[in-house]
């Protein structure tokens, strides 16, 4: 069985990577294949089965919104010339290519996550890159890369507060002795203890992704600012967990990180030379560019979309808790108790969309320049659609499969079970893969924890590890998997106009993956 349910993995890889399909060809299948697999051996039951394609529905909904409302907050900006000015204040603070990636793929990307999370930071990063002369596929391949350790605490702590919280509960049911299931306030805290070294680390494996193998020296010689910056972010989160709690490591630490890049560019101690390869285009100048607003009115599109992140989600807040109360959807799919719910104004979309109208007129942006904006936004978003749907049809009838007349668990149990009767005895190093798996098939960090703590919680208990450590190295290899996401590259390549490029960006994003995971279980196993 576990073969079986290896099936939709198996097949996504198998297309996206090795036959190099696009997504909306690629996907399809892999749903189709999942279905099967779900209706036979499994025995879901077909209404079932429909029932999660459904639901996959409402969330693609809430995806799309998102992927609009960044595409239209970008085309906007983009056409009163306000992100070439972003675009030349980036560039201005080194011509070199290696601290861009860092400054803007890395610590704006890290900066991003803490305030909004949920695929904002390569909607907005990987179009920045572009703009600076980044090509399309490394843009996206930087911008997916720099989005992965903040992804632990991503959104105001959400993936602990929410995902590990809700993961951990039920515990006596799944054999776990409950007075061993330590707080996430603990777990928060040994993650970012891991980080000290992993997060220091991340920034140069990005320049490993930008480079690539064959340029590898030039990722080297620029390894000692990124490590600088890296240290600088992963010591302030530490700080933050460690005196405020999991909710703001994310937003504290990239100011940390951003300082320390800035300080150490104005000193001349950036990377060493300046790489500029033949591929990358000068920064992208226009008509709209040349008449650009001054850069205060450019960065307060920006400022406010900030500002309409973190006053919707910042918890205690009464207009974080009144936009998440308005939402609407089945609570009862086809009789299955599957449920679905779309919640608009708490969306990512939702605020690029007021940051873009609000800004508008403040660019002198008119009723044409709207439309025309929300014309492009509409047709890249509409081409995302099919792809997105598929993706998450597949994730949502493999995490349902649990209810099935063969008694048998639901598959990404059945795999991680599996994963733990071969490598229990050494499941550190097994623990950050079955966290990467959970976010690759379930799209984030927090269902990555809420599907597999208890699974990884019981796992540490039999083998006699220490709970606290392999919870963490779970958040760890399911922030790592934001990389390789699948839903998560395809909108990143929707924003970034390369639609069917998804298994190049794949390929490129799992080396640091894999470097990362590798050596989070090497951590965990040596520190316990």
């Amino acid at each position: 069985m576990i073969a079986v349910a290896a099936l939709p993995i198996l097949a996504a890889l198998l297309l996206l990577v090795a036959l190099r399909w696009p997504a909306r060809r690629a996907m399809p299948v892999c749903a189709a294949v999942t279905a099967l697999a779900a209706l036979w051996p499994w025995g879901v039951a077909p209404r079932r089965v429909a029932a999660a394609g459904i639901e996959a529905a409402w969330i693609t909904a809430g995806i799309l919104l998102i992927v609009f409302g960044a595409l239209f907050f970008l085309a906007l900006l983009r056409g009163a010339g306000a992100v070439g000015v972003l675009q030349r204040l980036f560039a201005g603070l080194s011509p070199d290519r290696r601290a861009q990636a860092v400054v803007v793929g890395w610590v704006l990307g890290s900066f991003l996550e803490g305030a909004a999370g949920f695929g904002t930071p390569a909607a907005i990063t990987a179009p920045l890159l572009m703009g600076l002369g980044f090509p399309p596929v490394t843009a996206v391949v930087v911008a997916l890369v720099g989005d992965s350790t903040a992804v632990s605490f991503g959104a105001v702590g959400t993936p602990m507060l929410v995902g590990m919280t809700q993961g951990l509960s039920g515990a006596a049911a799944a054999g776990v002795d409950p007075a061993l299931v330590p707080s996430v306030e603990g777990i928060a805290l040994r993650v970012a203890t891991y980080d000290l070294l992993l997060g220091a680390l991340m920034p140069a494996l990005l320049l490993l992704a930008l480079t690539g193998l064959g340029a590898w020296r030039a990722a080297v010689q620029a390894a000692p600012f990124a490590i600088a910056v890296g240290a600088a972010q992963a010591g302030a989160a530490w700080l933050t967990v460690r005196w405020l709690g999991p909710e703001l490591p994310s937003l504290v630490g990239p100011l940390a990180g951003l300082a320390t890049a800035a300080a150490l560019l104005r000193q001349g101690l950036g990377p060493r030379g300046t790489w500029a390869p033949a591929d990358f285009a000068p920064p992208v100048t226009s008509a709209a560019t040349e008449a650009a607003p001054g850069v205060v009115r450019a960065l307060l599109p920006y400022a406010l979309l900030l500002a309409v992140l973190v006053l919707t989600r910042a918890r205690g807040l009464p207009l974080a808790a009144w936009v998440a109360a308005v939402g609407f959807g089945p609570d009862d799919l086809l009789g299955t108790g599957i449920a679905a719910r779309l919640q608009p104004l708490h969306s990512p979309g939702a605020a690029f969309v007021l940051a873009a109208l609000v800004s508008a007129p403040l660019l002198g942006v008119g009723r044409a320049g709207l439309s025309a904006a929300a014309r492009e936004a509409g047709a890249v978003t509409g081409r995302t659609a099919l792809a997105l749907l598929a993706a998450i049809a597949t994730v949502r009838v493999f995490v349902h499969s649990g209810v099935n007349a063969a008694d048998l668990p639901a598959m990404p149990r059945v795999l991680a079970d599996g994963l733990v009767l071969a490598l229990g005895a050494v499941w550190p190093l097994a623990a950050p893969w079955v966290g990467a798996l959970g976010a690759f098939v379930a799209g984030s960090a927090t269902f990555s924890n809420l599907l597999f703590a208890l699974v990884q919680a019981r796992a540490a208990a039999e083998a006699g590890w220490s709970l606290t450590s392999v919870l963490a190295l779970q958040s760890a290899g399911a922030a790592a998997g934001n990389m390789v996401c699948v839903h998560n590259v395809v909108a990143a390549c929707a924003v970034a106009g390369i639609l069917g490029q998804e298994g190049a960006v794949l390929r490129r994003t799992a080396v640091p993956m894999t470097v990362y995971l590798l050596l989070a279980g090497l951590v965990g196993l040596a520190l316990g």
